[in-house]
């Protein structure tokens, strides 16, 4: 039943489709912003969210693959700090369980406050049992005026490993604007001011869904090898690169609702 409930959804959705459609239409210029394939981004979330349903309170496992274990070997052995950019691909709940789980070290992930009080409580509820389930995972709440940035700092120059969503720019999030092959993206500053003033490498990773209850987690060489404090912008310049690439591939798969793309005029 999710095809026609997401139907439904799609249809009196307007704000947050017309959003979804504009930031497809400069990605994929001629067919990303026709009605099929905004809908084809919404039927993907919604059984994203299923697989968390079954995930966490009918106990179903996620069967999952990973592209780039090398990689994941190296950051797993990196002795200091470490930064994970990813973005709102596949279902990042589960990545980050899935990831945590496999990963022997602790991870410290942040998200957005929730909408509403009810649904804060409800996702504050999931996410306890998350952190119950996997003890090597960390939530962070990014609240306004609650100087998360500082903590994370504090964290990655003590060695632990962060990670943090580099493409969407919602409420308080301070945005910038970088452009790669006509397209530009609002992204977030507060990561790329994380890797300027630590200095620490910075790992992409990317959850993608196969099918019902399966995922593939990529993990990129680092975009940044650390051991020295680069400028903002050139991590911006870097990171664009590789998440453009991804979204050109998986563009059914990236769950952003508001504005954020723009293509350059001709």
């Amino acid at each position: 039943m999710a095809y026609p409930f997401t139907a439904i959804g799609y249809l009196l959705a307007v704000t947050p489709r017309e959003a979804l459609r504009a930031n497809l239409g400069a990605l994929l210029p001629g067919r990303g912003s026709s009605c099929l394939a905004g809908f084809q981004v919404f039927i993907q979330f919604a059984l994203t969210y299923l697989d968390r349903l079954w995930y966490l309170h009918f106990r179903r496992e996620i069967d999952w693959e990973i592209i780039g274990r090398e990689d994941f070997e190296a950051l797993q052995k990196h002795a200091d700090g470490a930064l994970i950019f990813t973005v709102h691909s596949g279902n990042y709940d589960i990545g980050a369980s899935l990831f945590a789980r496999k990963f022997s070290r602790p991870i410290h992930t942040v998200r957005m406050p929730e909408a509403s009080d009810s649904l804060k409580k409800l996702r504050s509820e999931e996410l306890k049992e998350e952190e119950r389930r996997e003890p090597n995972l960390h939530i962070h709440y990014n609240e306004p005026g609650g100087h998360l940035g500082m903590e994370l700092c504090r964290r990655l120059l003590a060695g632990e490993v962060v990670c943090v969503q580099g493409d969407r720019v919602i409420g308080d999030v301070a945005p910038t604007q970088a452009s790669i092959d006509g397209v530009t993206y609002r992204i977030p500053r507060g990561p790329l001011i994380l890797a300027e003033v630590t200095g620490v490498p910075c790992y992409p990773v990317f959850l993608t869904r196969r099918g019902r209850l399966s995922y593939r987690i990529e993990i990129g060489k680092p975009f940044f090898e650390g051991g020295r404090k680069p400028k903002a912008d050139e991590i911006s310049a870097a990171w664009l690169k590789v998440m453009h690439g991804f979204l050109l591939k998986h563009w059914d798969q990236w769950f952003v609702f508001e504005p954020l793309v723009t293509r350059d005029p001709p």
